[in-house]
């Protein structure tokens, strides 16, 4: 893993937009007690510091303790760190870009282990790489039909910053987590096809954030964005 590089990538204007989707996905959510499983540099925990009570839970230690200034609770480990917490511990639970990189015979595992410690009617916002959204990418954008088709074969992918990783659908990710679909959003629906040069240009994360944001609730874009945002509740 190269975590400099994967820092470096979201200073530029193509690696904050995420995070702007992200945010505003997010900010609705105040006064609740959040976990977030695999926090990375922590700048969602940051961001939902503000009004809520953050807990974060990250195994790579440079990534955790980037950011001195962040003010949350951190905690270097992964899923061994989450047993320690009570059952019904958490009104939110968040494993973003997580599980792709996870053994898929180990998901259940974790799935079941972050479900424990949500509250009743507790929800857990999952963001997943989305098959199809990836394979129009790696055509349009990478020009890179070996890698399209490995994508459509059910392959592994290589990320530029983690290690290989797997997707998986919405519907497998219900039947692994035995949990009730809220919603699911878009993200990255359009910047992801777009070449890199057009992206510093003025006014370019402004209003592109806002196309994104635009669609993010609507078929068929969520349906084919490079990422899905998927709310599950406990029930």
């Amino acid at each position: 893993m190269d975590i400099q590089q994967y820092k470096q990538m979201l200073e530029q204007p193509w690696g904050k937009i995420q995070y702007e989707i992200t945010f505003a996905q997010l900010a609705h959510l105040e006064n609740k007690k959040i976990l977030d499983f695999g926090s990375g540099f922590g700048l969602v925990s940051q961001f939902l510091a503000q009004n809520n009570e953050v807990v974060a839970i990250e195994p790579q230690e440079e990534m955790l303790f980037a950011y001195s200034n962040h003010r949350y609770e951190k905690i270097l480990g992964s899923l061994e760190q989450v047993k320690i917490f009570e059952s019904e511990s958490f009104d939110i639970v968040l494993c973003h870009n997580v599980l792709e990189y996870i053994d898929e015979n180990c998901r259940v595992n974790y799935l079941s282990e972050l479900k424990r410690v949500l509250k009743r009617d507790g929800k857990l916002s999952i963001i997943k790489h989305n098959q199809v959204g990836k394979i129009m990418q790696a055509v349009v954008f990478s020009n890179d039909v070996d890698q399209a088709l490995d994508l459509l074969n059910g392959n592994e992918f290589k990320s530029v910053s983690f290690s290989q990783g797997t997707t998986y659908t919405i519907d497998e990710l219900l039947e692994m987590s035995k949990m009730k679909l809220e919603n699911y959003q878009a993200i990255r629906t359009f910047y992801s096809l777009q070449m890199n040069e057009v992206k510093t240009k003025d006014n370019w994360l402004e209003k592109m954030t806002e196309m994104e944001l635009a669609v993010c609730d609507l078929y068929p874009y969520k349906d084919i964005s490079f990422l899905q945002h998927v709310w599950l509740v406990k029930e």
